[in-house]
């Protein structure tokens, strides 16, 4: 049945324009509410660390002790306290959202002095966030920290880099 402007105006042709009009609607309600809905879940809650290693560097460290060399032990950081030998070669857990999952983002595999810088998240690390993991107490201690053979004044914020030297000496 059309009317005089030629439109249908059947039962039919009133029902789908009445349905158009209402999903051109609820359609945008619907999407807003789901945007609404993802935003809110990606922006609560503490995120997630990740698995992905983004930063991967090896530098070396050397320790003496009055003259005697200290090997720096396999494990630091890795596990939840160390092993019985050395219980606290895990000391410090304050960096642990940026390691891989069991360990510290700062650790060592073997005893050779290669501190392992695995982190979950490009940061600098320092040199005195790797001796608080290990436990290494240098309290009361004169301490003379070299970098590729340079003095370093200030060992606890020596940011750790890849392939460097850093050596260590300590005296009573």
């Amino acid at each position: 049945m059309a009317d005089k402007k030629g439109k249908d105006r059947s039962y039919f042709a009133v029902k789908r324009g009445r349905r158009k009009r209402n999903l051109m609607i609820i359609i945008p309600i619907v999407v807003a509410v789901a945007i609404m809905v993802s935003i809110m879940a990606y922006t609560s809650g503490p995120p997630l660390p990740s698995n992905k290693m983004l930063l991967h560097i090896h530098p070396i460290l050397t320790v003496t002790s009055n003259g005697i060399s200290v090997p720096v032990p396999a494990n630091i950081g890795i596990g939840q306290t160390g092993n019985s030998e050395n219980p606290f070669l895990y000391g410090d857990h304050s960096l642990d959202q940026y390691g891989m999952q069991g360990m510290s983002p700062l650790h060592t595999h073997d005893a050779k002095g290669t501190i392992h810088v695995e982190s979950n998240t490009v940061r600098d690390y320092t040199l005195g966030e790797f001796l608080d993991i290990w436990g290494l107490d240098v309290n009361g201690k004169t301490v003379h920290v070299t970098l590729n053979g340079n003095p370093v004044s200030d060992f606890r914020n020596l940011i750790l880099n890849d392939g460097e030297k850093i050596n260590l000496e300590l005296k009573s």
